[in-house]
């Protein structure tokens, strides 16, 4: 297969090698055309803290250039919050035909899951898209470490059709056909890491964090079933493993920026000092809109987004979710 992998992201470069590690032909597609003359002339490709030696079925292009017409398959693995811009880019390209696997995690600011956002602009075939998800820290796939994710599409034949363009013995993917709840999964177990990076600052111990996790799903659990997710989902590697994963490792900068403001840090002063994209700030945002309007009950959400516009600080946030009106445990 012919694949193209547009984001030279952490995870887009990850996905890039594995790829071309299974046997396809891979194009890694990057915004900056220097970076990726650079790339392919030195056949190094920097991710982390490796520079990994490129097969020779793994190029590189630039965004200006692309063309999709001998092309398979189209991985986006850009941030969440580029995607629109990226959009416009890929309304100049014909992509008649060509399926498309979204392998970022995030919300449209529109509060769209990626996949319907991508349908609508342009103007895709909701069966063409899939979906990407799992508990997938990049550093420990790049590193060789064993991983598991699924792959979902609206009819899980073409799932069980294209996981193999990511398998390997090191790299499983099971199928599956929720599009919508892997990608709800995949985008709200980020505001629950960012709470448990709070309570690790702030040593409020492993009771504490493994209530909030299991509260945290449930929440996910209640506004994925209100944007016609399939419950399941939600106890499976797109769901509770990624939420798990992005929870408790010191590698998810979710879990970073939460341990940075327990320790009095603004959201502004963490990505002023790494330089990072966190997921998780504008889905807290955009998810705290959508259960207010829609009227979901999610106080996880609410809390967080409060602790992260400072109109909470931490300790208050957690005083006042702690004191809620007593309820039964499933509602």
């Amino acid at each position: 297969m012919n694949i193209k992998v547009l984001g030279n992201t952490t995870w887009g470069s990850t996905l890039a090698m594995l790829i071309s590690r299974a046997g396809n032909d891979v194009s890694l597609i990057y915004r900056t055309r220097d970076k990726s003359e650079e790339a392919q002339a030195s056949r190094v490709l920097s991710v982390k803290d490796f520079s990994l030696e490129i097969p020779k079925n793994l190029k590189f292009e630039h965004l200006g250039d692309l063309k999709l017409e001998s092309s398979d398959v189209l991985i986006i693995a850009v941030p969440s919050d580029t995607i629109e811009k990226n959009i416009g880019y890929l309304k100049t390209v014909a992509m008649d035909g060509i399926t498309v696997i979204s392998a970022s995690k995030g919300l449209s600011k529109s509060g769209d899951t990626l996949s319907i956002t991508l349908a609508k602009e342009l103007n895709l075939d909701s069966s063409q898209i899939g979906t990407l998800s799992g508990p997938n820290l990049a550093t420990e796939i790049i590193s060789g470490n064993p991983a598991i994710t699924s792959l979902s599409f609206e009819d899980i034949n073409k799932a069980n059709s294209f996981r193999n363009i990511f398998s390997s013995p090191l790299f499983r993917i099971y199928s599956g056909n929720d599009v919508i709840g892997s990608e709800i999964g995949g985008s709200l177990k980020n505001i629950i890491a960012i709470g448990c990076g709070i309570i690790d600052k702030m040593n409020l111990g492993d009771n504490a964090k493994s209530a909030f996790i299991t509260r945290g799903l449930r929440e996910i659990t209640r506004f994925g079933l209100r944007r016609g997710a399939k419950e399941y989902t939600f106890y499976g590697l797109s769901g509770l493993g990624d939420l798990f994963a992005t929870c408790v490792s010191s590698h998810s900068r979710n879990w970073k920026l939460g341990y940075s403001i327990g320790s009095g840090k603004s959201v502004e002063q963490f990505k002023k000092e790494t330089g990072y994209t966190v997921e998780g700030v504008e889905a807290t945002r955009i998810v705290n809109m959508i259960s207010e309007r829609d009227n979901i009950s999610m106080p996880i959400t609410s809390m967080t987004n409060k602790v992260i516009n400072q109109e909470y600080d931490p300790a208050t946030a957690i005083k006042e979710f702690m004191t809620r009106d007593l309820s039964k445990e499933r509602n």
